[in-house]
């Protein structure tokens, strides 16, 4: 009787929300080293228990099952899906699919996406034969509109092999392209090149050319497309390469009007726009941007008065070093969202160049900006920033150290209600004292890479009463002596007397990660045990996380919190993303 109303309960759960939790499910993040991450679909194993539930779990699950047609190479494990093994030239490989299923179930028709995924080292031969075994390109499949091409270990083309590894891959483009009439996004990600040195799918892309309408093309090695233009109603464009000192991404000429999201990388930061100047300048649709730059750009040895004559207050005027046609500096009239990683000159003047009131979204990495020119004070509008803190470089931070304490506490206390999500990051060998009074009253989620005392987190939970979500790096974890110190001096000295009293830290938090950076063994178990004392006075608390090698003991002094997940915060969890 429990089990059904169970069933029942959950049975009952409105179809948004179940559609929600199985796209979650079945939409999986993969990262390649430095590249973006992707979400790929890759959750049919998942979802294979879902489709015996009940009728409504069964409509809304197999409409994710047999909406991607997948082919999986290599040893992943994930997907309940017919499986060959499939002789090679040099290794026997496991595909697994589902294109049986899809034809055999009569949802051919219905099918809008390809995913071709690859975890084995295969050449281009391989893969093409991939592709053949699964039976895809055998059909003409209407509806499909999207393609995943994952294949990110590098194959590198032998000598003897160059001829057959052309041949398979015009092959393979020559397929997919026949197969999906209707293609119009293309997401890959390949190391592969033909012999040309042009990315593996180029073929592909030169053939739905007029159709497309978003690409993205990712790689980590020098990347080039054979096609001079792209069409003009495209709307989406990712072209990403490895960041090395000589490379710098060739982007065909492009129609800036149509682009509603741009992500470009690594260019040059002196001839930025030169690809967008066929006749339209203004990037009149985009809302979303992001610029990375070249590790080592050739302009770096340019005089420092004449690096920025074409980069700031320069809308309408054409500048003898601007390449762009038209006006000398594009104009972003729907610009929200910007991100900027690695510009090697001025940023204060770089940003001046965009809408700063306009946007909500602000993203600043390795940039070089200095603490006297930098402020998010013109971001009127801003609901999200992640970045560096400017001079965080620990080369150029010594002696420097008041400074970039003032810029904090200036950022923390400034007058913006709209601000939602803060990340700051200056570095844990960087000890910072935190103001005695914060702004931000509208602050949900705050990350503070930088060294702080364990007092200080508390102290942050009780000014901050709409936080729900946490993540600092605690360098110093006082002694019981020097605690009661801090207590009876700096906490009642700077907490007033109101927050002092409260029985609880907050009532909004829900996720708390902490990363402790090597505590003694005398005082790691009293951090943990001062973890614990705090997420008893959250009575919202979900989720704690910190290092691995802390999780045993976290785990038995917080034994008496069921219904708290303890779980580790991995490297790859701290880094900070560009889109916060």
């Amino acid at each position: 009787m429990s089990s059904s109303i169970r069933f029942t309960s959950y049975d009952l759960l409105p179809g948004r929300v179940l559609t929600r939790i199985f796209e979650h499910l079945f939409w999986v993040p993969m990262r390649d080293h430095n590249m973006r991450a992707l979400s790929l679909p890759l959750g049919h194993q998942a979802l294979v228990p879902i489709l015996s539930v009940s009728h409504s779990w069964r409509v809304r699950a197999a409409k994710l099952f047999y909406r991607v047609a997948t082919v999986v190479a290599g040893n992943s494990s994930r997907g309940d899906l017919t499986t060959w093994a499939i002789p090679t030239q040099r290794h026997m490989s496991l595909v697994k699919t589902n294109i049986e299923l899809i034809l055999n179930s009569g949802y051919a028709p219905k099918t809008t996406q390809l995913l071709v995924f690859s975890t084995a080292t295969q050449s281009p031969t391989e893969m093409a034969a991939t592709v053949s075994a699964s039976r895809f390109c055998e059909f003409v499949w209407p509806s499909i509109t999207h393609l995943y091409f994952y294949h990110p270990p590098v194959s590198l083309i032998e000598s003897d092999m160059e001829s057959a590894n052309d041949t398979a891959i015009a092959a393979l483009n020559h397929s997919l392209a026949v197969s999906m009439p209707r293609l119009s996004h293309i997401n890959a990600l390949s190391n592969t090149r033909d012999s040309f040195g042009l990315f593996a799918l180029d073929d592909l892309i030169i053939a739905k050319l007029s159709q497309l309408r978003a690409l993205t093309v990712l790689a980590r090695v020098p990347l080039r497309l054979g096609a001079e233009e792209l069409p003009r109603f495209l709307t989406r464009l990712t072209i990403r390469s490895s960041l090395t000192d000589s490379n710098i991404v060739s982007v065909p000429r492009t129609a800036s009007a149509s682009l509603i999201s741009l992500d470009i990388g690594p260019v040059s930061p002196d001839d930025i726009w030169g690809p967008f100047s066929s006749g339209i300048s203004d990037f009149t649709s985009l809302r979303e941007l992001r610029l990375t730059f070249s590790a080592n750009p050739t302009a770096a040895r340019i005089p420092e008065d004449s690096r920025h004559r074409h980069l700031h207050k320069h809308w309408g005027r054409r500048s003898s070093r601007d390449s762009t046609t038209g006006n000398g500096w594009p104009l972003f009239p729907r610009l929200t969202a910007l991100a900027v990683e690695g510009y090697p000159y001025e940023t204060a003047y770089f940003l001046e160049n965009f809408p700063r009131s306009q946007l909500t979204r602000l993203a600043l990495r390795r940039c070089a900006h200095k603490i006297s020119k930098f402020s998010l004070t013109p971001f009127t509008g801003l609901i999200s920033f992640n970045g560096d803190v400017p001079d965080c470089n620990p080369t150029t931070t010594e002696g420097n150290e008041s400074a970039i304490e003032e810029w904090v506490a200036q950022t923390m206390q400034a007058d913006m209600p709209t601000m939602r999500s803060l990340s700051l990051s200056v570095g844990p060998e960087i000890f910072i004292e935190l103001p005695a009074q914060f702004g931000l009253s509208g602050l949900r989620h705050l990350t503070l890479n930088t060294g702080l005392r364990m007092s200080e987190v508390e102290k942050i939970l009780l000014s901050f009463g709409l936080l729900r979500s946490l993540r600092v790096t605690v360098t110093e974890v006082l002694s019981r002596t020097h605690e009661y110190l801090s207590r009876t001096t700096r906490h009642k000295k700077y907490l007033p007397a109101e927050l002092q009293e409260r029985p609880w830290l907050s009532i909004t938090l829900e996720d708390l990660e902490i990363w402790l950076l090597e505590p003694s063994p005398g005082r790691q178990h009293r951090a943990l045990l001062r973890i614990v004392h705090m997420a008893m006075r959250i009575p919202s608390i979900l989720r704690i996380a910190t290092q691995r090698e802390y999780l045993d003991e976290l785990r038995e002094l917080g034994q008496h919190m069921p219904a708290v997940q303890i779980t580790n915060v991995s490297c790859s969890d701290t880094d900070k993303h560009m889109w916060c």
